[in-house]
């Protein structure tokens, strides 16, 4: 094949977005959870690492889910309480009323649902017809209690349940430091609606429900995500190949899961790389095949990963470092690992590892190991420690 041609057979693996249909791999077991908590009207907060899947995962449930209203609200990119009223209003309209079949009924009733807030309907940027909020500044608990409640008002106005999902909700005390005060006074009452909330960020998650001052502490059951099994990704990986009638051999899928640590997001990244090469002509039995395929993809970040390890403290490096080289059943804090790695006293690996908690560089595991968040991270601080970076 010239290298000016493009191959037809398209790249099966799916990764940076919301995965849905065929693209998604398992989790069986965590759909049938999610959709018996709903079902149950329990609230729950999950957490895991970035782009593990969690979105994915919920909006998949919500697909299957009969019998019950689905929200899904994403607060990453709200800027503040004002855009959290507006954003949440206009969301809350596409999803609770039939716009086509009750326009005039809605813009007639809104205001049984808002007294003081001041709802009208406009039309979106596709042109259909949509609610928004009619006031300069929303800053006042009343006017956001008023709209945390609108939920629970329509479901039991309209003998439904609802269930919504705030994804990146560790983001909620940046909009707003009273807000999550606002939000435990009204979803406590809440008979009909179920709340799901999911972060990424490890340190602010635990704070919000797992700290006893927390106004959310103990208001909803914590959910784990684990990896998906070994068997199911190699089995999901396989597959794809085959239908694409591309061939690849058991040991370099190892390979690919053994880096990729059994991550979603990285499994179905590396899995992409490695199509990629099999399908211009690349041997994967070549002996540095393996090998080779990585340091593509750690080519291709490394100007980032330099950047964020220039910023981190000596400790913080010394201690990424060393979770990043370390096996999984090696003591942190045992003494032979610190003079081995020239770690710091054990009060300062703490810190240290509180600080690239917070960084989103490490994460805790549900059995108390240390993780870089990053395989790709992982796998350049393993080159940088033994000299093999170019």
């Amino acid at each position: 094949m010239q290298s000016s041609e493009i191959s037809k057979t398209k790249n099966p693996f799916k990764f940076g977005s919301i995965i849905d249909g065929d693209n998604f791999c398992n989790r069986v077991e965590e759909l049938r959870t999610i959709k018996q908590y709903v079902f149950d009207n329990y609230s729950f907060w999950l957490y895991s690492p970035r782009r593990f899947g969690k979105s994915s995962l919920i909006k998949r449930a919500f697909e299957e889910i009969e019998d019950t209203k689905t929200i899904f609200i994403d607060l990453y990119n709200v800027k503040s309480l004002y855009d959290f009223a507006k954003k949440y209003s206009e969301i809350l309209s596409e999803n609770l009323f039939d716009w086509k079949h009750e326009l005039k009924a809605i813009s007639k009733n809104l205001s049984k649902y808002f007294t003081n807030l001041h709802p009208i309907v406009t039309l979106n940027a596709e042109g259909f017809p949509s609610m928004t909020i009619e006031k300069k500044q929303i800053d006042s608990q009343i006017d956001i209690e008023q709209l945390l409640n609108m939920p629970e008002f329509f479901a039991k106005d309209k003998g439904v349940k609802i269930c919504i999902a705030f994804d990146e909700f560790q983001e909620i005390e940046r909009i707003d430091p009273f807000i999550i005060n606002w939000m435990r006074t009204a979803f406590q009452n809440h008979k009909n609606v179920s709340y799901i909330f999911l972060g990424s960020k490890q340190s602010l998650m635990h704070s919000i429900f797992a700290n006893t001052n927390s106004p959310f502490y103990e208001f909803a059951v914590k959910m784990d995500l684990s990896e998906i099994s070994e068997k199911n990704l190699r089995k999901f990986i396989k597959e794809k190949f085959k239908k694409s009638n591309i061939s690849i051999n058991n040991d370099t899928i190892t390979d690919i899961l053994d880096k990729s640590e059994l991550h979603p997001h990285f499994t179905q990244y590396f899995a992409s790389v490695v199509f990629d090469l099999l399908r211009y002509g690349e041997d994967e039995n070549e002996k540095y095949f393996n090998q080779g395929w990585m340091n593509k993809i750690i080519n291709s970040q490394s100007i980032i990963f330099q950047t964020i390890y220039d910023q981190l403290s000596s400790n913080q490096r010394r201690v990424l470092t060393a979770i990043a080289i370390i096996d999984n059943d090696v003591e942190l804090f045992a003494d032979s690992t610190r003079r081995e790695y020239e770690l710091p006293i054990s009060s300062s690996i703490s810190v240290a590892l509180g600080a690239l908690i917070k960084k989103s560089l490490v994460y805790k595991t549900t059995d108390n190991k240390y993780k870089v968040d990053n395989p790709v991270l992982k796998e350049w601080l393993r080159q940088l420690n033994y000299g093999l970076l170019s």
